[in-house]
């Protein structure tokens, strides 16, 4: 039972995988944690696609703090561990389209994600995994409030004051992992859009779309060593991108759900006000013969979505007694599916500090300065990483050089994860009770 009049050690806004997976890691470590969700689990999320920088963050957490849940993600267990509504990861593909023309074989990339230490990788069914998350969270002491809605916040001297419809709640600190609607960083006026990357997007989830290796050349004739179903696919052209992301890519999968979505440049491709989402999405397809033939015979199975421009950050991240978390701080694109990474980057950091500050009483902006540092700074690597993209695409000749410095960042930051999180110069702080 909630109690307002009680005061908690930290607020935090949003039940999303970051948000669910902060509160996870305070409770256990003894903190008074109250979450606000304004909406209700199980819910629809994209954001499903794993890398390996972002499983090996998730064991670091497990173990530094003490969580072994959240190794459930990673991918040695998620089989077993969180169940068959997930699909396999073992590449990032891209093919390369012409408007009018049949994919050349010749313009594909399949990026194999490692079997070894751990395994490849996974499709992250969200509703599952931030519900899983958000229970786990619970478990340890957290309290969650789902459809509760955050009215307003007050950032005082000496503790935060959270409204809702119905009661106001008092904290040490908050933290604001409420995605693009992020009341601290409307309050603070920090959003902004000066960003490179300029996309909007139109998404879904589908049954019966059909591996392209199926209505397009075999495997072998591409000479991938995976099929493009047991991955990530990328169909890439100048100004945009459409993502294939199959959650019953495996034997053992028991959800038939594949998540589809349309990346493109609105400069280039301005939104078809004259037709829905799905309408759209099916008209501008068909200039690509065999991204249409993919998807002849697919259905969709939610409300088709369509999004204005979806780049935004925030001038700064944290304040006295408050700190913006993941998607509160800003989005740049799916591409390269760095979000779940970043968000995970930033726990780690936010959740040492939070710790820290419960023992020492220092809540201000500058004992959370890293924070602000490390979450800036992945943002800018990012918006300039799928904005070059989307310029590479327009001439396949520079994306074929392009990709080759993507592949090399990404496998060079694969390798120096493991030594960088799980050897830190400063072990995180513990507290249990």
């Amino acid at each position: 039972m909630n109690n307002p009049n009680q005061k908690y050690d930290i607020a935090i806004i949003g039940t999303g995988i970051g948000g669910s997976t902060l509160a996870a890691i305070l409770a256990r470590q003894g903190l008074k944690v109250i979450v606000f969700e304004g909406g209700m689990h199980p819910r629809f999320t994209i954001g499903e696609s794993m890398i390996l920088e972002t499983s090996e963050v998730m064991r670091a957490l497990a173990e530094l703090y003490d969580v072994p849940e959240l190794a459930y993600f990673s991918s040695e267990n998620y089989y077993n561990l969180v169940g068959t509504s997930h699909g396999v990861k073992r590449h990032f593909s891209f093919l390369h389209h012409m408007p009018g023309e049949k994919q050349d074989i010749r313009k594909s990339l399949q990026a194999v994600i490692p079997k070894l230490p751990y395994g490849h990788e996974m499709h992250i069914h969200r509703q599952d995994s931030d519900y899983l998350l958000t229970s786990i969270a619970i478990s340890y002491g957290a309290e969650v409030l789902q459809g509760t809605p955050v009215r307003d916040i007050t950032v005082k001297p000496d503790e935060v004051e959270v409204m809702t419809d119905n009661n106001t709640y008092r904290a040490q600190y908050i933290v604001d992992a409420g995605g693009m609607k992020s009341i601290l960083a409307e309050k603070t006026g920090w959003r902004h859009r000066n960003l490179q990357a300029h996309t909007r997007t139109i998404y879904t989830h589908m049954v019966d779309v059909p591996c392209f290796n199926d209505i397009g050349p075999s495997r072998g004739q591409y000479g991938h060593p995976f099929r493009l179903s047991e991955g990530t696919l990328h169909h890439v052209f100048k100004g945009g991108w459409l993502w294939v992301i199959p959650f019953n890519n495996h034997p053992p999968a028991t959800n038939p759900l594949c998540s589809v979505g349309l990346q493109l440049d609105p400069r280039i491709y301005p939104v078809r006000a004259d037709l829905t989402p799905e309408e759209e999405f099916y008209a501008f397809i068909e200039q690509f013969p065999d991204m249409c033939e993919q998807f002849k015979a697919a259905r969709a199975v939610r409300v088709w979505n369509r999004t204005d421009r979806l780049q935004y950050s925030a001038q700064h991240v944290v304040g006295d007694r408050f700190a913006l978390l993941a998607h509160a701080v800003g989005f740049i694109d799916p591409l390269y599916s760095k979000g779940l990474y970043v968000t995970h980057m930033s726990v780690m950091v936010v959740a040492d500090l939070i710790l820290k500050a419960h023992l020492t009483g220092d809540y201000s902006a500058a004992a959370f300065a890293s924070l602000e540092q490390v979450t800036l700074r992945y943002m800018g690597m990012h918006d300039r990483l799928v904005a070059n993209s989307f310029k590479s695409w327009g001439h396949y000749k520079l994306w074929s050089v392009y990709a080759v410095l993507w592949l090399q960042g990404a496998y060079l930051e694969y390798l120096k994860r493991p030594s960088r999180v799980c050897a830190p110069k400063a072990a995180p702080t513990i507290w249990r009770n």
